[in-house]
């Protein structure tokens, strides 16, 4: 459950210091020593000091997207994005960190652009590493303090299709639980069968996984045309914050 949220942290980039050392005062190491202690805002005037002498260090620029971000800092955040596509315009995984910003921006017009350009890369990409990612994290924010990461599935297929995950994390940066927004084939077949679709609909539902194997199903979603992500996020809000009950719960061995 956790590789989500690990795959998120394991793009911040560096160059290691001795271990139990506190790096040099206005170093490109110090500003990831304080990020990796949970100070954002401090890391960032040390990786600015380290952008001042390097400024085409590409590795600075995403740390200082990521510190940026992670302070609530979301306009400079965007700064050091564009900054930094434009040195790597190949790499595809600053679209989302564009997607993200431009979402706490309220920037809605330019988000979606972004997330155009990526569906198109994604599709025209012979890169094994693109094209092995099945997902993408398109949001973060805070839920009763708690991390929320919102991801969107590339391609949403299978049995088992899940097509946006709202993983929330625990005070240790893991995965605790997730919300889902998913259509699998069996709930599909048997709401056609019972008439509760239409035939040009599909059944979506809001499902919640926790530890241990719990299931929770807290409703359900006809729809003609694949359900956006504006269109159910403040679903999965309420369900966050407590405010719709399941429906039903189950329990996995």
């Amino acid at each position: 459950m956790n590789a989500l949220l690990a795959g998120v942290s394991a793009l911040f980039l560096y160059a290691a210091s001795a271990p139990g050392m506190a790096p040099q005062e206005g170093s490109f190491d110090r500003g990831v020593w304080l990020y990796e202690q949970g100070k954002h805002a401090e890391s960032i005037a040390p990786l600015e000091h380290a952008l001042n002498r390097y400024p085409e260090g590409s590795n600075i620029l995403w740390n200082l997207g990521l510190a940026s971000a992670a302070a609530g800092q979301p306009e400079k955040a965007l700064t050091y994005w564009q900054r930094y596509r434009t040195l790597r315009s190949e790499d595809w995984r600053v679209l989302p960190k564009l997607i993200q910003t431009y979402q706490a921006l309220g920037r809605i017009e330019l988000r979606d652009e972004t997330l155009a350009e990526l569906l198109r890369l994604r599709a025209q990409t012979l890169d094994p590493e693109f094209l092995d990612a099945r997902w993408f994290c398109r949001e973060q924010f805070k839920m009763n303090g708690r991390r929320v990461l919102a991801y969107q599935f590339f391609e949403p297929s299978g049995e088992w299709m899940q097509l946006y995950r709202f993983s929330v994390a625990d005070a240790g940066g893991r995965e605790a639980f997730f919300i889902s927004l998913g259509s699998y084939e069996m709930t599909h077949q048997l709401s056609r069968e019972l008439g509760d679709i239409q035939t040009d609909e599909r059944v979506y539902h809001f499902d919640g996984y926790y530890p241990d194997g719990v299931h929770k199903t807290f409703g359900f979603l006809n729809a003609k045309t694949t359900p956006s992500y504006d269109a159910i996020r403040p679903t999965v809000l309420e369900i966050l914050k407590g405010e719709i009950r399941p429906m039903s719960s189950s329990q996995f061995k």
